[in-house]
C-alpha cells in the first residue's frame, strides 16, 4: 500500500527549480568584466541562471539528436552548393559527421535550460568548444535540478501531537 497523497498532489502548484551557476573559465577569461584598475583589477564572476528541464524538453532534445543524424545522412547524399549550405547550418548548430548524439542532446539541454543570459544555439556551441568544463558544469547542474523535479508549493500538515505555542 502506498502512502502517496494523490489528492494533495493533484491540488499542488509547482514552480521551476532554479540555480545560479558560477563559470570559472568564462570568469578567468574576463567575460564578466573587471573590478578595479590596473594590476589590482579582478575579474567579475560570470554566473548563469539555469533551471531543470521538463519531460517534454528532454524528449525534444532526444528528437533533435535523431534529426542531427538525419542531417548528416542527407549531407552525404547531396553534392555541390546544397551540401555546403547544409554543412554550414550543421556547423552553426554544433553538429558534424563525427559528433556523438549525446553532444547534440546536451547542446539542446543547455540552450533550453539557461534562463539568464538567454543563449542561442551558436552561443552554446561556442561555450562548449572554448570552455568545455564550463559547458559540463552547466549541463551537470541542469541534470541535477531536473532530477530533483519542480518545487511543490504545498502546505505542510502539522503533526498534531505537540502544540508548539500555548493558548492564552
Amino acid at each position: 500500500m502506498s502512502n502517496f497523497d494523490l489528492a494533495n498532489f493533484r491540488k499542488a502548484k509547482f514552480q521551476e527549480r532554479v540555480e545560479d551557476v558560477p563559470l570559472s573559465g568564462l570568469t578567468a577569461a574576463g567575460f564578466g568584466g573587471y573590478e578595479g584598475d590596473g594590476d589590482e583589477a579582478k575579474p567579475v564572476p560570470v554566473v548563469f541562471r539555469v533551471r531543470g528541464l521538463t519531460a517534454e524538453e528532454l524528449a525534444k532534445a532526444s528528437q533533435e539528436a535523431d534529426k542531427s543524424k538525419l542531417l548528416v545522412k542527407t549531407l552525404e547524399k547531396l553534392a555541390g552548393s546544397e551540401a555546403e549550405k547544409i554543412q554550414g547550418m550543421m556547423e552553426a548548430l554544433g553538429i558534424s559527421e563525427d559528433s556523438p548524439p549525446d553532444l547534440a542532446k546536451k547542446l539542446a539541454h543547455v540552450e533550453m535550460a539557461v534562463i539568464a543570459p538567454k543563449l542561442k544555439r551558436q552561443d552554446v556551441v561556442r561555450i562548449a568548444e572554448a570552455y568545455p568544463t564550463d559547458f559540463l558544469e552547466l549541463s551537470n547542474q541542469i541534470y541535477d535540478l531536473t532530477g530533483q523535479g519542480k518545487v511543490a508549493l504545498v502546505k505542510r500538515k502539522p503533526s498534531g501531537k505537540n502544540q508548539t505555542s500555548k493558548r492564552v
